[in-house]
């Protein structure tokens, strides 16, 4: 019967009319779980998103960004997602479990530092797995090429008047966070603009330590003042530089200039609204799961790089160089 409810070419087209119409006349509904377990199947994605000690993953608004990108390509596909919290010390045990347990099909890794040596056993155990916001040679992943935004945020500022730029880095252990590093330090020199790093990790707090640092600071060698703009690696860092400039009575924009980089709530409801570098999390994780559905039906055969372009949002945050004093 189950070979003739699902249309299979063993079975002849008249003896399938009759089985269907024997179902349909006994009420008989297939099960959906039985006809997946046949096929090996669970139609199941697991989204892995890290655990944090000090706060929820899902209280900062990056992992709600992706998860509805994510959600929007699984249910294309006619996929679910499952949540996993990242347990780093069981992580390529666990995960080979729950593909052999019929679990997840496949994962989605939302966030992973530049430590590749476990999705290398993944790999040789013959887990179907997407990097978002990362790469690595003989991986499958979605990323997003930070170049393009960010020129279009420094010929923002390079039209406003400002020469003299600062930068708050994310964590240096994130490929995204060195390549956003890499891409300002190329702009910088492209614009010919003086610039000045300080190191951060994507947080708030560090936004707020880095702009401490970049205000407070006076190059004696260049006798340089200090940056009428700073630019962060994060939204989050830019809030950090605001609440340091407001507690300090440092006017934004009109004392200093600050330009973040995510686009992701609450950027535009922050006052001054914040200019920032627009990064298309949604749309990774959207990516990122038909990626996946397609490396688990065979329609790709991995490993398959896929990236996305940034782009750049002017608010309120952002206007002319002050004039020097």
């Amino acid at each position: 019967m189950s070979r003739a409810l699902n249309d299979s070419p063993l079975i002849t087209e008249a003896i399938k009319a009759k089985v269907r119409e024997s179902a349909r006349a006994l009420g008989y509904v297939p099960s959906r779980q039985a006809a997946l377990f046949a096929r090996n199947r669970s139609l199941t994605i697991g989204f892995v998103v890290p655990e944090y000690a000090a706060f929820p993953p899902f209280s900062r608004p990056y992992f709600p960004a992706l998860l509805d990108g994510a959600v929007l390509g699984a249910e294309e596909r006619g996929y679910s997602i499952t949540i996993i919290l990242d347990k780093v010390s069981k992580r390529v045990r666990d995960y080979v479990a729950l593909l052999h347990s019929r679990t997840v099909d496949g994962l989605v890794f939302c966030v992973t530092p530049s430590d590749y040596a476990p999705f290398a056993e993944l790999v040789d155990s013959g887990v179907p797995f997407v990097l978002i916001n990362n790469y690595h040679e003989g991986f499958s992943s979605v990323d997003s090429r930070p170049m393009p935004g960010m020129r279009q945020a420094f010929s923002h500022a390079y039209n406003l008047g400002h020469r003299d730029i600062g930068y708050i880095t994310g964590d240096m252990r994130f490929r995204n966070a060195v390549d956003r590093l890499g891409a300002f330090e190329t702009l910088a020199a492209e614009f010919g603009m003086r610039s000045r790093i300080a190191e951060g990790d994507f947080s708030r707090s560090s936004g707020y330590r880095g702009a401490g640092r970049l205000l407070e600071a006076r190059d004696r060698d260049l006798s340089r003042d200090r940056p009428t703009m700073i630019m962060t690696s994060s939204d989050r860092a830019a809030l950090g530089v605001m609440t340091y400039c407001l507690e300090r009575g440092i006017s934004v924009p009109r004392d200093l200039s600050v330009i973040g980089y995510d686009n992701l709530y609450p950027a535009e409801d922050l006052v001054p609204s914040l200019s920032t570098v627009d990064h298309p999390v949604s749309l990774s994780g959207r990516v990122g799961t038909l990626l996946l559905a397609d490396l688990i039906e065979g329609k790709e055969k991995g490993p398959v790089e896929r990236w996305l372009d940034t782009g750049f949002i002017v608010r309120e945050s952002t206007s002319k160089a002050p004039e020097p004093a």
